[in-house]
């Protein structure tokens, strides 16, 4: 198992995947524009995420099992110092390690393919299982942001991990 690299030719797998997560995202993050949930939108949002990628300032994967798109895995705002972290798992698919697996992958392209010094993710208090994820793979609580966000009319804080590379 390893994550593919978004591309062009994903359009159709990543639009069941977010139409069907659609609620269950929502429930845990921000949720996206209604104008993303069509064929279009996703095209769109394939080609900026692509135009970052060739940029250097981002890496996005797909964790695909038997042709079906199980989880994304995402690195933004790539500098020599830093990387965000951030990855989603369907619905259907939690809870049987494919985040624990995302997140070692991100961690090891960060270091192999962009040489940055640390990794920061950012969880809402919503997300319990994602802290738990982080903190297994050595992230560290480095601050917490209380009403960093409304999420269906309920304030959430942020916790923000870091990871640095010896």
């Amino acid at each position: 198992m390893q994550l593919e690299l978004l591309s062009e030719h994903h359009l159709k797998q990543l639009f069941d995947f977010e139409l069907e997560n659609r609620s269950w995202f929502e429930s845990l993050i921000e949720p996206r524009d209604n104008d993303f949930y069509s064929e279009q939108g996703v095209e769109r949002h394939i080609n900026a995420e692509l135009d970052k990628v060739r940029s250097g300032s981002a890496f996005c994967g797909l964790l695909i099992k038997d042709n079906e798109i199980v989880a994304r895995a995402n690195l933004r705002d790539i500098s020599s110092n830093k990387a965000y972290v951030g990855y989603r798992v369907s619905k259907r698919f939690i809870s049987q390690g494919y985040a624990s697996f995302c997140l070692a992958s991100l961690v090891e392209i960060a270091q192999r393919e962009f040489s940055v010094q640390s990794l920061e993710a950012r969880v809402l208090e919503n997300n319990p299982a994602s802290k738990h994820v982080l903190l297994k793979q050595g992230f560290e609580i480095i601050g917490d942001a209380p009403d960093f966000i409304s999420l269906n009319n309920k304030p959430l804080s942020c916790t923000t991990f870091r990871l640095k590379y010896a």
